[in-house]
């Protein structure tokens, strides 16, 4: 169990550890020479003969504050203190609003200081305390009034905060492992320490984790869970991990940086989040690109509001935002947020990550806010429903599971229980709603029916063609995805690939068709196409030049070149290079060698050297053709080498 303290300066938080656990956390030579906690402190006791509870002291005073929203990202109870020679003071009042912004589970009060008060002044303080209390999630929260000197008062909330704690049902681990770092330093002879709290999962000595958002990969040496040594991390501890990185500063790594399972390191600039606003003095409104700051996590980051509804908002209901930030972090769906405005001093709202990958444009579009609505499903599998019906091109499975931290079993067992196509096989980039693959599937055979009405006499279109007018039928533009109209046309050519394997289209070189579909040419082109042909495939990866064919047919090689251009617009032979075409059935083959090298690659590229080599063709055809294959969607150029596109 993690309890935190919270409360105004000079309130008696540090003081209240110290009685309750026997230690002192103001560790800063700074903090014993003034008296005042700056940093956090962190002390572990077993209050109830179980497992040791872990305290987190936090600064009181407002110019710490930073500082104390580090250490509050994630406690079981918050402990509230309130002198009662003050009574409740404007820190008391933030950092109750900020407990509940970030959903602090339970809370109790320590009404300190009764020693130096009368016993009416006590009962007006708790009064007072019961008044603050009220219409928040904490209205019967008990309150203990205490004396550190004297120690009045603290064996009854000791027995109280050792109860809680027996009672607290120790927090499972789920996910891929996720530790915020709130402290970093070195230990001789054994190297980096990380400590912080553990939102997720579990690690073992020897696992390999990142240091996110940096990207630096470590290996687990030691760990220390709840102040003792321990043979795992897990989820709801406070812990110590050393970790082997080599070269790293601990300043590298310190506050605001993430310890994680290697799989959840996908660095953000932009989370759109679900924000619940504090009322402001005078009901002041928090315009459109106010620059504020995020405390996420142990970390905080300025960043640039952007409202997804109305330009301004006042306090109130909660308001769909995104986030610009300054520089990347790491976020997940579910992250609870504080938000302020540095300048003012003053704390503005909270709330949580929707989604932690956000796309920069179609941010405001209804369809993204349809998704949005998805991602604030309370549940991962509800979640999955509502973003596979919100979206016509489908949802990436990748950052779906990343941002919810699902494990592959997880994973699994979501789509065997939901009712989700899976159009590239049992681990796909993307998933979609069966409803929706299905009209995808017959988009392919409509909009080619379409076609060959319109054009009759072309074989058909291209593939990129088709499946832009694929795309357009299914009002798929998917610019509400950061993928963009990328994940639409993979969606459309898994559609039309079924479809190909079903025998529903047929591809035929570059075009694809119905099958009953004859392309219908005037008589005289279908005879001289009929000659044209057999020469073009009697040397199918090296055909002839438009002279030597011209040349060969008895034919102006004027002439010539305007009709192959022609028939080239209708699909029945293949302008690879200005002065050369290729018969239909070349383009498989020379995919297909395209494809083996890219396959032999480790890194799934090749040159234009080694399909030179692997089709015989030459330097110059090869050129040719290789940019030809990049036009045609089947490769693409990226620094003097190419990758594949399309399988």
């Amino acid at each position: 169990m993690i309890i935190a303290t919270a409360g105004h300066v000079d309130h008696g938080k540090t003081s209240l550890v110290r009685a309750l656990t026997g230690v002192d956390t103001d560790r800063l030579a700074e903090e014993k020479r003034r008296g005042l906690t700056i940093d956090l402190g962190f002390a572990y006791a077993p209050l109830g003969g179980g497992e040791p509870v872990g305290f987190i002291d936090v600064p009181g005073h407002e110019r710490f504050l930073r500082n104390m929203l580090a250490g509050v990202s994630r406690v079981d109870l918050a402990l509230l203190v309130v002198a009662a020679d003050d009574g409740p003071m404007p820190q008391t009042r933030e950092h109750l609003a900020i407990l509940g912004l970030t959903g602090a589970r339970a809370l109790v009060v320590a009404l300190t200081k009764i020693d130096r008060v009368a016993p009416a002044q006590v009962a007006q303080a708790r009064a007072q305390v019961h008044g603050l209390l009220a219409g928040s999630p904490w209205a019967d929260a008990p309150v203990f009034p205490v004396s550190t000197p004297t120690g009045e008062g603290l064996a009854a909330l000791r027995a109280h905060l050792a109860a809680a704690a027996a009672a607290a049902a120790p927090d499972q681990p789920q996910g891929h492992f996720r530790l915020a770092i709130d402290r970093a330093f070195s230990v001789a002879g054994a190297g980096l320490v990380l400590t912080g709290t553990v939102l997720s999962g579990r690690a073992l000595p020897g696992d390999s984790l990142v240091i996110s958002p940096l990207g630096r990969e470590g290996r687990v040496r030691g760990i220390h869970a709840q102040g003792a040594p321990a043979g795992e991390a897990r989820q709801g501890q406070r812990c110590a991990i050393n970790v082997v990185v080599g070269g790293l500063q601990p300043e590298q790594a310190g506050r605001g940086q993430w310890l994680l399972a290697p799989s959840l390191h996908a660095p953000t600039q932009r989370i759109d989040v679900r924000l619940r606003l504090l009322p402001l003095e005078g009901g002041a409104a928090v315009r459109r690109g106010a620059q504020l700051q995020v405390h996420l996590g142990a970390d905080a980051v300025g960043c640039q509001l952007a409202w997804l509804d109305e330009d301004d908002a006042p306090a109130g209901p909660e308001r769909l935002a995104q986030l610009i930030l300054a520089r990347p972090v790491s976020a997940l769906r579910g992250d609870r947020l504080v938000l302020r405005e540095p300048a003012a001093g003053r704390t503005l709202g909270g709330g949580e990550v929707l989604d932690p990958f956000a796309p920069a444009r179609g941010r405001s579009r209804p369809e993204r806010r349809l998704l949005l609505a998805g991602w604030g499903r309370s549940d991962a599998a509800s979640s999955l429903q509502a973003l596979l019906q919100a979206s016509a091109a489908g949802l990436p499975v990748e950052p779906f599971a990343r941002a919810w931290n699902l494990l592959p079993d997880a994973l699994d067992a979501l789509f065997d229980a939901g009712q989700t196509a899976r159009p590239a096989g049992p681990r796909p980039a993307l998933a979609i709603d069966p409803a929706r693959w299905q009209a995808w599937q017959a988009s392919t055979t409509r909009c080619l029916a379409r076609h060959h009405e319109v054009e009759p006499a072309r074989i058909g279109p291209i593939e990129s063609e088709l499946l832009d007018a694929m795309i357009d039928e299914q009002k798929a533009e998917s610019a509400v995805w950061p993928s963009g109209r990328d994940q639409a046309r993979q969606v459309a050519r898994a559609a039309l690939a079924a479809q190909v394997a079903a025998g529903a289209v047929v591809r035929e070189g570059a075009s694809l068709r119905l099958p009953d579909h004859e392309p219908r040419l005037a008589p005289a082109d279908a005879a001289l196409l009929a000659r044209v042909m057999p020469m073009l495939r009697a040397s199918l990866l090296r055909p002839p030049i438009v002279g030597e064919l011209a040349a060969a047919l008895g034919q102006e090689r004027a002439d010539l070149l305007t009709f192959l251009r022609r028939m080239s617009a209708l699909g029945h032979v293949l302008p690879v290079a200005p002065n050369r075409f290729f018969a239909p059935e070349a383009l498989a083959a020379l995919a297909a060698i395209a494809r083996s090298l890219a396959g032999a690659s480790p890194d799934g590229r090749f040159d234009a050297a080694a399909y030179r080599d692997a089709s015989g063709i030459g330097r110059n055809l090869t050129i040719e053709v290789l940019e030809y294959l990049d036009r045609a969607g089947i490769t693409r150029f990226a620094g003097e080498r190419r990758q594949l596109i399309a399988p």
